[in-house]
């Protein structure tokens, strides 16, 4: 029989109801700037476009991380499956990346080049493309951003990193097509947009990439310090000293620590007392819900 999973609820209903809205608006937008790109011949709403496609890829495969942390853990997984979450954390990452990056080169070779992407751009196209997209994401962005703060793991941070980027480049295609409506010679301007673009999705890739990093090689958190830590062990009574303390990650909501505690002569009950006000602390204190403690006496 499966445990619950340890944690903060990452699969909770309220999540993957915000998932699964990210994923259909995603393919909405999808079709309204496949439309005006074709339409307005427009290189920077064409790289939104083309965007949109690993968006949804990545918004489904954080659904299927989330509802994967469901099943609880398993003989075979022994903390559950929360490490999905932070696979596909670094999978958008690795999305972004690639998009920004090639989209980039398109945008500078189109500038140096000083010729259109295909053919001279329709801003009214644009325009009405850029407009009901950014209704549409400020409206994805602002059902995520009601979640509460504590079941956004590495995973839904992911995602709403893509949304909030996201707006960002609509506020460029807005750029693009009043500069082309008000002054059409201004071809210029369509590149420069798209090369913006490329920019957000490379800066907005850091962070993920370099989160997952972190919980894959078992950093202590940012955020938690081992001398608080150790200091806050000290201070519960009947405590003497405490070393070998391990802290880390399985995913962003789920931080374990395990250490050796020293303690005076005590019985099994007030033992079992003392730990059970330990892991209280580090919980309350630091947000470590899964805390391991040995006990030796001085």
């Amino acid at each position: 029989m499966p445990i619950l999973p340890h944690g903060e609820g990452e699969g909770e209903r309220r999540v993957l109801r915000g998932l699964r809205l990210a994923v259909e608006l995603s393919a909405v937008i999808l079709v309204i700037e496949s439309v005006g790109a074709f339409a307005s011949r427009s290189l920077s709403l064409t790289v939104d476009a083309i965007h949109n496609v690993p968006d949804i890829l990545a918004f489904a495969i954080s659904w299927a991380a989330l509802q994967g942390t469901e099943a609880g853990s398993t003989a075979e997984f022994t903390f559950g499956k929360h490490r999905l979450e932070v696979f596909a954390g670094l999978f958008n990452g690795l999305l972004v990346l690639g998009a920004g990056v090639a989209f980039a080169y398109e945008a500078l070779d189109s500038l140096l080049r000083s010729v259109s992407f295909a053919g001279p751009v329709d801003p009214v196209w644009l325009l009405s493309a850029a407009v009901p997209t950014l209704v549409l994401r400020v409206v994805n962005l602002g059902a995520l951003g009601r979640l509460p703060s504590r079941i956004r793991d590495l995973n839904l941070r992911s995602v709403f990193v893509h949304l909030a980027g996201d707006v960002a480049i609509t506020a460029a295609l807005l750029f693009a097509g009043a500069t082309l409506l008000l002054r059409p010679a201004d071809g210029w301007a369509d590149a420069i947009a798209a090369l913006g673009i490329a920019g957000v999705l490379v800066y907005e890739s850091v962070p993920l990439l370099r989160g997952g990093w972190e919980v894959l090689t078992e950093r202590t958190p940012k955020g938690l310090s081992l001398d608080r830590i150790t200091q806050a062990v000290l201070t519960v009574p009947g405590v003497t000293e405490v070393h070998d303390i391990h802290v880390w990650a399985v995913c962003s909501t789920l931080v374990c620590m395990t250490a050796h505690v020293g303690v005076q002569e005590m019985s099994i009950r007030e033992g079992m007392s003392l730990v059970q006000r330990l892991r209280e602390s580090m919980e309350r204190d630091f947000g470590i819900v899964h805390a391991t403690f040995e006990l030796e006496t001085t």
